[in-house]
């Protein structure tokens, strides 16, 4: 006889197995020595970018880069480009170190809670937390989502932008670094493969306009929605409830909640994610573009602000792989709950019981049920 699924069972991911039925560890025994294996690797590459930003020097402008004939050696070595190294360093610092720490403590209490299983909380103490935050009002088709085993999550729309912008980025952030780091010699080697130092520009340059035309795309998607199908994108800004969840991680990171928080439809980290590319590409872009065309742009600017400039445009690069690679892949990717990938973004749907983990307080609105 076939075993019947049990739609009450779900996975408890401060636990590690399935609770409603059969106690099953979903994580595989190397789950744990995998991902502190990452861990560590991170922390090497944390270090590496900070010391590759930290300002011992000023900037150095590669002989044979496009701006160079706009550089003069007086110019290098202006305050304002300085400042731009140490403002970059300092922004880098203060976002990465942090959220490496979080991560490490969040696997930290992971591993115990594996090993010695759950202790008591003391979530009563706490319950002045939830008045910071009230569920938000779903859209009236918002049920329409829930079908069958599944929740509708992101449309095709959503998810081709999701396409164009992993692409282009990954292409960006080789062939940027490539081009970042001309001097290494297993670098120069990998230049050769995409055909040359010429090859690899235009294949950046090609990268980072569809980088752009993604992003106008996102946006007329999201004025079309708002103006025309009367569709308000608030889910993805900020509320007090992030406030919550925000202290609510740390209280249970830290021992004092038993369970992590229930979310609505956005988690308080996507919602940094998101907000952090408006940061990112209009930095990115407005340097990239000048750098691309430096005969044109030498009619206002000097060759210290082609320093200036090329200085952003690197460390704005570095902090957003870097991001990339320790902040999203450990949350989009590694996170048990979402261990070994998260195939929403490409699916474009979530079943019923990832979802209740993912998103437990939207999960109970669209479905009436309740975290047993």
């Amino acid at each position: 006889m076939g075993m019947v699924k049990n739609p009450d069972i779900i996975f408890d991911s401060t636990k590690m197995e399935n609770i409603g039925g059969p106690k099953k560890r979903s994580l595989p025994r190397y789950y744990f020595p995998l991902i502190t294996v990452i861990l560590l690797a991170e922390a090497v590459v944390l270090g590496l970018i900070l010391f590759d930003m930290f300002p011992f020097h000023i900037f150095q402008v590669y002989p044979y880069a496009q701006y160079a004939p706009y550089v003069n050696v007086s110019d290098v070595t202006q305050l304002s480009v300085t400042i731009t190294k140490w403002f970059f360093f300092l922004l880098t610092a203060g976002v990465l170190i942090p959220t490496t720490l979080i991560i490490i403590l969040e696997v930290t209490r992971r591993i115990i809670v594996a090993r010695r299983g759950e202790t008591e909380g003391w979530d009563d103490d706490f319950s002045w937390l939830e008045k910071l935050g009230k569920a938000p009002k779903l859209p009236t088709d918002a049920k329409k989502r829930v079908q069958g085993d599944y929740i509708i999550r992101f449309d095709i729309h959503q998810r081709i932008q999701h396409y164009a912008l992993m692409g282009s980025f990954i292409v960006l952030a080789v062939t940027g670094l490539l081009r970042g780091f001309p001097d290494w010699p297993t670098f120069q080697w990998f230049t050769s493969i995409f055909g040359g130092t010429e090859v690899l520009r235009l294949v950046h340059d090609v990268a980072a306009f569809i980088m752009i035309a993604d992003g106008i795309y996102h946006l007329g998607y999201i004025g079309y929605g708002f103006f025309v199908k009367h569709k308000s994108p608030a889910a993805m800004f900020p509320r007090w409830k992030d406030l919550k969840d925000i202290i609510h991680s740390s209280l249970w990171i830290f021992g004092f909640y038993k369970k992590e928080p229930e979310y609505d439809h956005f988690q308080y980290g996507q919602k940094i994610d998101y907000w952090a590319i408006f940061w990112g590409m209009p930095v990115m872009v407005i340097t990239g573009i000048i750098m691309m065309f430096p005969t044109f742009f030498s009619q206002w600017f000097g060759g210290q602000w082609f320093a200036v400039v090329a200085t952003a445009h690197r460390d704005e690069a570095v902090l957003a792989t870097g991001f990339i690679l320790i902040v999203h892949m450990y949350y989009g990717h590694l996170q048990t709950s979402a261990f070994p990938v998260n195939t929403v973004m490409f699916t474009g749907k979530m079943l019923k019981t990832k979802y209740q983990q993912w998103f437990g307080r939207e999960y109970t609105q669209l479905t009436g049920k309740k975290e047993q």
